[in-house]
């Protein structure tokens, strides 16, 4: 629905509500007596059904605030935000958190909260709000912080809402001017109480209005950004490839020395075995030579 359309219905249905007040409130106070001329009342109605001065009244009312109901010019609104991820040199994160803060200052912002943890990488997290019209601006001065890891920014355009929005607070607020007007005019206790009903109605939508308005005021005129902080990780070193051959003969000499360490430390488990097995076999072969033959054929223990 366009909104040439939404003022229209606006319009008929406030007509349509002030009719219904202004006859309850003219109803409420005619004294009706019988009489040579017929009815005669007290402020509602004329001889010959002409409209009472109230309903006149009533009527130059709802056209004088009607008269004065004119959309304001909106510009455009939009919702700006943006997620930015920085990875910062070690022993430095302090001292680029504290220039994120510095740098949102700068632009007229603020921060809207922080959280850090520390420990061997210490990282953290600032939401920072500001003007709308300094959110390209900040994004770039936080983004040269560090090495930017991951970056988001989008942007919602409420301009419609917002127009939709303030049209119905002005035919809120229309009405209720009407409605104060027929609160000072009533006469009666019963009257007052009727109109007090519907104004507090008015006025409870007229509030949600503008607290609406108000949220979307607060997030297109500040741009919220989230930066994230985090120290880059210790890397290794890569070895350089001139070192490539002096490190494989040091570790080809590395290999030697231990196998040689390996075989000296197996002959210290084999010398002494040999010794043993060689001195054993000397007395064998002495027991041998020393032994009496036995010749065939002749007695035993004979030569």
């Amino acid at each position: 629905m366009s909104i040439r359309r939404k003022f229209r219905f606006a319009f008929i249905s406030f007509l349509a509500l002030a009719g219904l007040i202004g006859a309850a409130c003219g109803g409420g106070g005619m004294k009706a007596s019988s009489g040579p001329l017929g009815p005669q009342e007290g402020g509602s109605a004329v001889a010959g059904g002409s409209p009472a001065p109230a309903d006149r009244r009533l009527a130059a009312d709802i056209s004088s605030v009607l008269g004065e109901f004119q959309l304001p010019g909106i510009s455009q609104k939009i919702i700006k935000t943006a997620s930015v991820t920085v990875e910062v040199r070690r022993d430095t994160f302090q001292q680029r958190f504290q220039q994120a803060a510095m740098i949102a200052s700068s632009h007229g912002g603020f921060i809207s909260s922080s959280r850090t943890r520390q420990g061997k990488h210490p990282s953290g997290v600032l939401v920072i709000r500001v003007p709308a019209s300094q959110f390209e601006a900040a994004t770039g001065e936080l983004k040269s912080l560090g090495t930017v890891k991951g970056e988001q920014i989008s942007g919602e355009d409420v301009t419609a809402q917002f127009v939709d929005l303030q049209a119905r607070l002005r035919n809120w607020e229309a009405q209720e001017s009407v409605l104060l007007r027929l609160m000072r005019q009533s006469k009666t206790i019963e009257d007052s109480l009727k109109v007090q009903r519907t104004l507090q109605d008015v006025q409870l939508a007229i509030e949600e209005i503008r607290g609406q308005l108000r949220v979307l005021s607060d997030q297109t005129d500040l741009s919220t950004i989230t930066l994230s902080m985090a120290e880059a990780a210790t890397v290794a070193p890569k070895p350089k490839e001139g070192l490539t051959f002096v490190r494989a003969w040091r570790q080809a000499i590395h290999a030697i020395a231990a196998v040689g360490a390996a075989i000296v430390i197996g002959l210290g488990y084999v010398i002494p075995i040999a010794l043993i097995a060689f001195a054993l076999l000397l007395a064998w072969l002495g027991y041998r030579r020393v032994r009496p033959r036995v010749v065939p054929g002749t007695p035993s223990g004979t030569v």
